[in-house]
C-alpha cells in the first residue's frame, strides 16, 4: 500500500499586526482618527491616554498601527523651526520585559533618552565622531544638535537621577526644571507608548503610574497605557488600600476603550482557519475529514465552541490546540467532534475533565453497526443518566444550561434522556454513520481517541481502509490474511460507502470483485453466517446514492465474478429486485408458498440489508433481474475449498423459488446451488424451501414436480440413510418433509401440491428409525 503524504499545519503565532494594511477587522478609520487627535494634542500640556482591552483583545496591534499612522501624518510645518527636526516623536516602552529589575522608572526616561538618539540618523552621529578625531575632545550632542539634543541629555540625566541608589532629591529636581525648560522651548511633541501594563507586578504597576504622572508630568509629553483594566485595577488595589479605581481615574486623562471585533468577526475568522486545516489536511486525500452530517457539526460547533470564543486570542489558543491533537489523529476521528472536545478542554477544563470520567455513562454503548442497531435502540433506557447529569462542575444555572447543551450536541443518548425525544427526527431507522459519524466520541470503542490522541487496541487507524480502498492494486498477491483482517473488520463496510463517493466506476468495480475473491480464499471456515461482499456491495451501492446506473455497475461486477461468493450476493440483490418489482399486494392469494418465503427473506436478508434506489425503473430493473437469475443458473464459479453450509446458504435457497417461475429455472438453480453443498444439506435445504408446514402443525404441503425434479430418488434414499446411521447433517424437520414428499408421490397427484397430514408423516418416520442402527 502507498503511503499518504503529510501535510502539517503550521501554528497561529499569538503576534500583533504591524500595520494598516493588515487589518481585517475595520479598525483603520479608528486608527489614523486617534492617530491624528494624538499628533495635534494643543498646547504644552501633557496627556495621559488609557487604552483599556482584556486580554488577546489587540491592544498591542492597535499600537503598532498608531505608530505607523502617526510617522505617516504630514509635519505642521509651522511649528517647525529647525530644518530636520521632526516636531513630533514616538516612543515606545515595554515595561513587562524589565520587570523585576526595580529600576522601571530609570528605564523608562532612558528609553525615551534612547528613542530620540536614535531618530538623529547616522550623518548627525558621524559629525560627533568627526569633531572627537580633530580636537581629540568628545563633544556633547547637545552641542551637534542643540534643540533634539538637549532633549536627549536632559531625559538621560532624569533617569540617572532615578536610579534606586541615588538619594539626591535636589538633584532629581533640578534635572527635572532643567528638562521642562527644554521642552517648553522645544515645542516637541513625545508621545510615550507604555504596553502590557496588566503583565507587570502589583507594586511595579504603581511605579509606572507615579512615574507617568508625578515625575514624568511634563511639557508636551504624551502616554499612551495599554493595559486590561480589571487586571490594573486590582494591582493598584493593593498598593492604593483598596482605591485602585479611583487612582487610576486620577492619572488616565483620556481613557479609551478598545473597540474589540465583534464576534461575528472573530467566529468568521475562526471558521476560516478551521477551513484551513482542513485544507491543509486533506490536500493529498479523498475525505473531506469528517462523515458526519453538516447538521451535527454545526451542531457541536454552536453548543462546544461559539459560546467561548470571544477574541482573536481565543481563536489563536483553540486552534493551535486543535490542529496540533488533528494532525496526530487525523481521520482517526470526527472532525467536529474533535474540535468541541478540545473546546471544552481549552475553555472549560472542569467539564472537560468531566466528560473524561463519565465514558460509561455517556456513551452509547450497546450500539454495534454491524448489527443494524439503530439509533433510538441504542439510546432508551435512562439506567441513572439523568441523576448522574446532575453531577456536571457547572458554577451556577446559566453554565448549566451551556454545559448540558455542550454535553447533548456531543452524546446524542444525553440529548435523548433530557429531552425524551429523538435528536434527528425520522432517523429510527437509520445507520449511527450515516448522520452521527463513523467514529464519533459516544461511541464506546473510538471514546478513548479523543482524550489520549490514541486509537484503542484492535482498531484500525483510518488511513488502513483508505490505503486499501484507493491505493491498493488489489491484485492476486493481496489476496491474504493481512487484507482479509481489514475486508471482514465490521467497520470497513462503512468506510467502503464514504471513500467510495470520490472514486470512479472502474475502482468501485475492482474493489467489489477483490472483496468476492478474497472472502472465497479466506472466510474463516465453511459456515457461512456473515457475508462481507454482499454489505461492501450495499455500501458501494449507498455510496452514490443508490443511482439506478451506479448499482447497475456493481450488479455487473458480481454478474461477472467467479468467486462462489457471487452466488449468494447476486441470489440475494435478486430477491430484492424481485420484491421490489412483485410487491406482496400482487401476490396471488392461493399462492402460500410465495408469500411465506418472502416473509422469511425480508426476515432474513431486507431488514439488513437493501439497496434503497429511489428512482425506480420496472425496465431497467427487470433487466438487472434477469442478468442475476442468468448467473444463478451457471455453474461456471470457482468451487468453494470446503462445502458449504449455514444461515447465508439456507437464505440462498430459500432466493430460488422466488426469483424463478417455472421448475425448468428452478431445477437448473438448484443444481448450481448443489456444487457449493453437500449431498444431505442440499436434501435438506431443498425441501424446507419447496415444503411447507401448516400454522398448526398438522401436516404439510408439498410442490411435488419441483421437488421431483429437484431431488432424485438416490439423493432422498442417501439423506434418509445417513439419517438412520447418525453421520448425517440432515434435521429433524428435514425427514418428516423428506417423508411428506415420500408420501406425496404414493398419492400419483405429482402435478399440484399435495397436503400430508402430520399422523402420515409419524408413521412413515417411525418406521424409518425403527430400522435405525444403533
Amino acid at each position: 500500500m502507498s503511503e499518504y503524504s503529510e501535510q502539517y499545519p503550521s501554528l497561529l503565532q499569538d503576534e500583533p499586526i504591524r500595520s494598516v494594511a493588515a487589518d481585517r477587522y475595520g479598525r483603520s478609520e479608528y486608527v489614523r482618527n486617534l492617530a491624528l487627535g494624538l499628533s495635534r494634542f494643543p498646547g504644552p500640556g501633557s496627556l495621559v491616554v488609557g487604552i483599556e482591552g482584556s486580554w488577546g483583545s489587540g491592544k498591542t496591534s492597535l499600537k503598532n498601527m498608531l505608530i505607523e499612522q502617526l510617522a505617516e501624518i504630514p509635519p505642521d510645518k509651522e511649528k517647525e523651526k529647525n530644518i530636520g527636526e521632526k516636531k513630533l516623536s514616538v516612543v515606545e516602552f515595554e515595561p513587562w520585559v524589565y520587570s523585576g529589575s526595580g529600576r522601571l522608572m530609570t528605564l523608562l526616561f532612558n528609553q525615551i533618552s534612547r528613542s530620540l538618539l536614535g531618530k538623529l540618523g547616522g550623518t548627525k552621529h558621524a559629525v560627533a565622531k568627526t569633531l572627537k578625531h580633530v580636537t581629540g575632545v568628545e563633544a556633547p550632542i547637545s552641542d551637534v544638535v542643540p534643540t533634539l539634543g538637549r532633549l536627549i541629555q536632559g531625559f538621560g540625566d532624569l533617569g540617572e537621577a532615578l536610579e534606586p541608589d541615588s538619594q539626591d532629591i535636589k538633584k532629581l529636581s533640578e534635572r527635572r526644571d532643567d528638562l521642562k525648560w527644554e521642552l517648553n522651548k522645544s515645542a516637541t511633541r513625545i508621545i510615550v507608548f507604555i504596553d502590557d501594563l496588566d503583565r507587570l507586578m502589583d507594586d511595579e504597576v504603581t511605579d509606572v503610574m507615579r512615574a507617568v504622572k508625578s515625575v514624568g508630568d511634563l511639557p508636551y509629553m504624551t502616554y499612551v497605557l495599554l493595559y486590561d483594566k480589571d487586571s490594573v485595577t486590582r494591582s493598584l488595589d493593593a498598593c492604593c488600600h483598596g482605591k485602585g479605581n479611583e487612582y487610576l481615574e486620577k492619572i488616565v486623562q483620556v481613557p479609551i476603550g478598545l473597540p474589540e471585533p465583534v464576534k461575528e468577526v472573530v467566529l468568521d475568522r475562526l471558521k476560516e482557519e478551521l477551513r484551513n486545516i482542513i485544507d491543509d489536511q486533506n490536500a493529498a486525500r479523498t475525505s473531506s475529514g469528517s462523515s458526519a452530517s453538516p447538521s451535527r457539526l454545526q451542531d457541536i460547533y454552536e453548543s462546544c465552541v461559539a459560546p467561548f470564543v470571544n477574541n482573536m486570542r481565543d481563536v489563536n489558543r483553540l486552534i493551535n490546540e486543535f490542529s496540533l491533537r488533528y494532525q496526530v489523529l487525523k481521520d482517526d476521528v470526527e472532525f467536529g467532534d474533535l474540535l468541541g472536545i478540545t473546546s471544552l478542554e481549552v475553555f472549560n477544563p472542569d467539564l472537560h475533565r468531566w466528560i473524561r470520567t463519565s465514558k460509561n455513562h455517556l456513551c452509547n454503548s450497546e450500539y454495534r453497526e454491524q448489527a443494524n442497531y439503530n439509533l433510538y435502540n441504542s439510546m432508551t433506557g435512562d439506567k441513572g443518566l439523568k441523576q448522574y447529569l446532575e453531577s456536571m462542575p457547572s458554577s451556577n444555572p446559566v453554565a448549566e444550561a451551556r454545559d448540558l447543551k455542550a454535553v447533548k450536541s456531543l452524546f446524542p443518548r444525553v440529548s435523548y434522556v433530557v429531552d425524551k425525544v429523538d435528536p434527528v427526527d425520522g432517523m429510527k431507522d437509520q445507520r449511527f454513520s450515516t448522520f452521527w459519524g463513523d467514529r464519533s466520541i459516544f461511541k464506546t470503542e473510538h471514546f478513548n481517541a479523543y482524550f489520549r490522541l490514541v486509537i484503542d487496541n484492535g482498531l484500525f487507524h483510518e488511513d488502513v481502509y483508505k490505503r486499501l480502498l484507493i491505493d491498493d492494486p488489489l491484485n492476486k498477491e493481496s489476496l491474504d490474511h493481512e487484507h482479509w483482517k481489514i475486508v471482514s473488520d465490521e467497520y470497513f463496510a462503512s468506510r467502503v460507502e464514504k471513500y467510495a463517493k470520490a472514486l470512479s466506476a472502474e475502482r468501485c468495480t475492482k474493489i467489489m470483485r477483490y472483496c468476492l475473491d478474497l472472502e472465497a480464499q479466506l472466510y474463516s471456515n465453511f459456515i457461512i453466517e456473515y457475508c462481507v461482499s454482499l454489505r461492501v456491495a450495499v455500501a458501494l451501492m449507498h455510496a452514490k446514492d443508490s443511482a439506478d446506473i451506479w448499482i447497475e455497475t456493481i450488479l455487473k461486477a458480481i454478474e461477472d465474478s467467479d468467486s462462489p461468493v457471487s452466488m449468494w450476493v447476486a441470489a440475494f440483490f435478486a430477491v430484492e429486485i424481485h420484491n421490489e418489482l412483485v410487491s406482496r399486494d400482487h401476490l396471488e392469494a392461493n399462492d402460500s408458498i410465495q408469500s411465506y418465503l418472502v416473509d422469511k427473506l425480508t426476515r432474513i436478508i431486507s431488514s439488513n440489508v437493501t439497496i434503497g434506489h429511489g428512482f425506480f425503473d420496472a425496465e431497467k430493473w427487470n433487466n438487472n433481474l434477469k442478468l442475476l437469475c442468468n448467473k444463478l443458473k451457471r455453474q461456471d464459479f470457482e468451487l468453494p475449498k470446503d462445502l458449504l453450509f449455514g444461515s447465508v446458504i439456507e437464505a440462498y435457497a430459500d432466493v430460488i423459488p422466488i426469483v424463478f417461475d417455472n421448475d425448468d429455472d428452478r431445477c437448473t438453480a438448484f443444481n448450481a446451488f448443489h456444487c457449493l453443498v453437500g449431498d444431505d444439506l442440499f436434501v435438506d435445504h431443498v425441501f424446507k424451501v419447496l415444503t411447507q408446514e401448516h400454522d398448526s402443525g398438522s401436516g404439510y404441503i408439498t410442490v411435488s414436480p419441483s421437488l421431483k425434479r429437484a431431488v432424485t430418488s438416490e439423493l432422498c434414499q442417501s439423506f434418509i440413510d445417513s439419517w438412520k446411521t447418525g453421520v448425517g447433517i440432515g434435521s429433524s424437520d428435514g425427514v418428516n418433509r423428506v417423508a411428506a414428499y415420500e408420501l406425496a408421490l404414493e398419492s400419483g397427484d405429482l402435478d399440484e401440491p399435495v397436503d400430508i397430514p402430520m399422523e402420515q408423516v409419524n408413521v412413515l418416520v417411525d418406521s424409518w428409525r425403527t430400522g435405525k442402527t444403533e
